[in-house]
């Protein structure tokens, strides 16, 4: 139906309903393009603020208004007014009118469907051409178009003056000449020559064809045609003329020439993948193939799940297709896997393909590979010496995850840890051993924590920091004990340690509800006084701050 009315709002006909209400005839409905008629919108009419008489010509409105009293008379369904003037402004048209009559049961009219054409160009048009002779010769030699008119033997009977232009020659030399001897085809071989004949053969017989061909202008410029073949039947079917004509497609043709260089580049250098509503791959370009080391093959009717890393959270996605579905565009950066398990980074942008209708149909999903980026901002937040996050990224993460946490309703967990007696150590058996230590324990913290949410840093000297969320105060002590028991078992001789044979850790920890209005300074500091407790307390031991405020 919408396509319906957008095709009457477009036509150059009005198309209106008038239906009888309490005794008056009344319009219901007017197309949009009424406005081009008038010069008055639909609602204008509509609201009654004008009506059609209003701009019907003083001479014809009369005749007007006896021939629309006698609608409902007549036996027929359909009346046509005889053609009238109607005003826009200053300017006068000539207006076709139809009225089609819906009766109802007892055949008495129902609706009235009116169709307006404005035919002043018709009018003009019929006025300035003497007869159908002249009309058919300006069409025929004012035409862009090469046209030839030839016998039912393939003979050239007519040729209009764009043909002659292009061959360099006056009519009375091509005419009577067959189609396939004429010199716009001198370029052609002799079985060339007999391809044309049999065509002509084929149209004879009262069949069209249509096809390329080419042919060389007085400059030896190629121009690329498409090339049609039409009979001309008598009233009894018989072929007496064969209308050809030739519509110049060269810069089309170049145009698409360059547009297949420009998808061939895309093709090799741009990653792209196209999906359907799924997330299945339905088309993927040959760069982003190199780039992840698959076929091409391997990836149609793959879904994109192919190159997720395990380290992209499933929340990255769920947000991605919750944009997506609603046709939105979605940008962002995830990690991903290439065939032989590598990593890299990829920054994307993914947009709903959408039908005339507005209904998504797939996605289209552009990549930038941003791996060195990565790797160079990796480098920027990563301690140098253990290889984990640094005190910088520390500070960046601390107010994201506690953010998070309180948004989505669960704990924050702050962990410091620091090593005990680590200055003794370094004494003892030197940096180069007290780094080695550090490397260790670091290495120790990461691996023991592996979750998402966890996260280990560097925060200076034998300072490390924990944060992690969604586990409570039980979890809390069972993850400390694991963390402590984790470096003593490193079995890191440490000959200046009060409390062990070995490294040891103390840990001073503080839990934040989501209801917690304490911000990162004291949330740090009460920490780091719970690691000090520790540290009286003995250390190799972990205390938890039950405190709020740092004055309690």
């Amino acid at each position: 139906m919408n396509k319906l009315l957008h095709y009457l709002n477009e036509s150059p006909t009005v198309f209106f309903i008038l239906k009888k209400d309490d005794g008056l005839w009344e319009l219901e409905y007017v197309t949009d393009n009424v406005i081009n008629i008038y010069g008055k919108t639909s609602e204008d009419f509509l609201n009654k603020k004008y009506h059609h008489e209003d701009f019907i010509h003083k001479v014809d409105l009369k005749k007007f208004n006896d021939e629309a009293s006698k609608i409902s008379r007549i036996e027929g369904d359909t009346f046509n007014y005889t053609p009238y003037r109607v005003l826009k402004g200053s300017m006068t048209s000539w207006i076709s009118h139809t009225t089609k009559i819906i009766r109802d049961e007892d055949g008495k009219p129902k609706f009235y469907y009116g169709y307006i054409t404005d035919i002043t160009d018709q009018k003009n048009l019929n006025e300035k051409l003497n007869n159908v002779n002249t009309v058919l010769d300006s069409i025929f030699n004012n035409s862009f178009n090469l046209i030839l008119l030839l016998d039912n033997r393939g003979k050239l009977i007519k040729a209009n003056e764009t043909s002659l232009e292009i061959a360099g020659y006056k009519e009375q030399d091509v005419i009577n000449r067959y189609f396939w001897d004429l010199p716009w085809w001198n370029y052609c071989t002799s079985e060339e020559k007999d391809i044309l004949r049999e065509e002509i053969n084929i149209v004879k017989m009262g069949s069209s064809l249509k096809n390329n061909k080419h042919y060389y202008d007085t400059t030896g410029q190629k121009i690329e045609v498409d090339f049609c073949f039409s009979p001309v039947f008598d009233r009894d079917l018989n072929v007496t003329h064969i209308l050809c004509e030739a519509h110049d497609i060269t810069q089309s043709k170049n145009i698409q020439k360059r547009l297949d260089q420009y998808m061939r580049i895309v093709n090799d250098n741009v990653y792209i993948t196209i999906s359907d509503l799924t997330g299945k791959i339905v088309n993927v370009s040959d760069a982003y193939c190199k780039l992840t080391g698959y076929l091409r093959d391997e990836l149609i009717d793959k879904k994109h799940s192919i190159f997720r890393h395990p380290d992209t959270e499933g929340y990255v996605f769920k947000e991605l297709w919750s944009t997506i579905n609603k046709g939105r565009l979605w940008k962002g950066e995830h990690k991903n896997r290439k065939k032989d398990g590598s990593t890299f980074w990829v920054e994307n942008s993914i947009t709903p393909n959408l039908d005339e209708n507005g209904n998504i149909t797939g996605y289209t999903s552009i990549y930038n590979d941003i791996t060195d980026k990565k790797e160079i901002s990796e480098l920027l937040i990563t301690d140098y010496l253990t290889k984990i996050y640094n005190r910088r990224h520390f500070n960046d993460i601390f107010e994201i995850e506690l953010k998070r946490a309180r948004r989505d309703q669960e704990n924050f967990i702050l962990m410091v840890l620091d090593i005990d007696y680590f200055k003794q150590y370094n004494d003892t058996y030197g940096h180069d051993a007290g780094d080695k230590a550090l490397q260790l324990v670091a290495n120790s913290l990461k691996y023991t924590l592996n979750r998402a949410h966890d996260f280990v840093f560097r925060l200076g000297g034998e300072e490390f920091g924990i944060i992690t969320s969604k586990i409570g105060i039980s979890g809390v002590k069972t993850l400390a004990n694991k963390l402590k028991q984790s470096i003593e078992n490193l079995e890191i001789e440490h000959k200046g340690n009060k409390v062990s044979n070995f490294i040891t850790i103390s840990i001073g920890t503080k839990i934040v509800s989501p209801e917690s209005v304490l911000n990162q300074n004291d949330i740090y500091k009460l920490a780091d006084n719970a690691l000090y407790e520790a540290k009286d307390f003995g250390r190799n031991r972990a205390v938890i701050s039950k405190k709020d405020t740092l004055r309690d």
